[in-house]
């Protein structure tokens, strides 16, 4: 219910458990992060207030301006037996931060109804990318690397972008999207996978489209380095008409 009515989805340990085979999940996720844009943060927390959760700790991100962060505050709720961290975000899709992850690894979230995956052909075969927007120019350079060796512990293997070219198609240094059909989508109710169009996206996650570019060397070049970015396609309709309806 959350999900559907907020427009929110779960990334972190618990989508990329749900995407990957049981036999190469020995861990088990700690806990549960639950992504939002700032427009139903107070949606968010009256739901789970009514779930028994309360708001325990909220921290919001550094607003250096030399920083590329899509994290607007981080809200942790617990209900003394479990503890969901709501990680609210300041544009208007609640997947931007996801993008701006460490590793390919978990670059992925659930919705209501499907799962996504950004890099199957790496990430079902327990391959990663690094990027390298997190760990050169983020806030905690410490916990990104600390990130890193945690899914190294867990059988997770780094690979350069040159070593994948021909499996994958995919290059570091070339912009994706999430409407790319290298991307993964699967319908949870049907259990099979799913075109995405740009009209599927938005009647899923109100947004137009998002495209990112993982950080880090040039591919094939020793000096070139680019910042990581991401960019989001947005829906203006609701400030044009005066936000006087929400899609059906």
């Amino acid at each position: 219910m959350i999900l559907r009515s907020c427009d929110a989805v779960v990334s972190g340990s618990c989508a990329l458990h749900l995407l990957l085979p049981a036999n190469d999940t020995a861990w088990f996720p700690s806990d549960l992060d639950i992504y939002v844009s700032c427009r139903f943060m107070t949606c968010v927390t009256v739901l789970l207030e009514r779930e028994g959760y309360r708001i325990v700790r909220q921290h919001f991100a550094n607003p250096n301006p030399y920083i590329s962060s899509s994290i607007h505050s981080v809200i942790s709720f617990s209900n003394m037996h479990r503890s969901i961290d709501v990680v609210v975000s300041n544009t208007a899709a609640a997947i931007s931060p996801i993008f701006e992850f460490h590793s390919t690894a978990v670059m992925n979230f659930f919705t209501s109804d499907t799962i996504f995956c950004a890099y199957p052909t790496l990430t079902l075969h327990l391959m990663s990318m690094v990027n390298a927007e997190p760990i050169y120019f983020g806030p905690s350079e410490c916990k990104a690397m600390a990130a890193l060796q945690k899914y190294s512990g867990r059988g997770w293997q780094l690979v350069a972008c040159q070593e994948v070219h021909e499996s994958t198609g995919l290059c570091r240094s070339m912009p994706q999207s999430i409407a790319d059909c290298s991307c993964l989508w699967i319908n949870i109710a049907n259990v099979q996978c799913v075109a995405v169009t740009p009209r599927d996206v938005f009647e899923r996650l109100g947004i137009i489209n998002l495209i990112w570019l993982l950080g880090g060397y040039v591919c094939g070049a020793c000096d070139p380095f680019m910042r990581g970015q991401s960019f989001l396609v947005e829906d203006n309709s609701l400030d044009l008409l005066g936000g006087g309806f929400r899609r059906q």
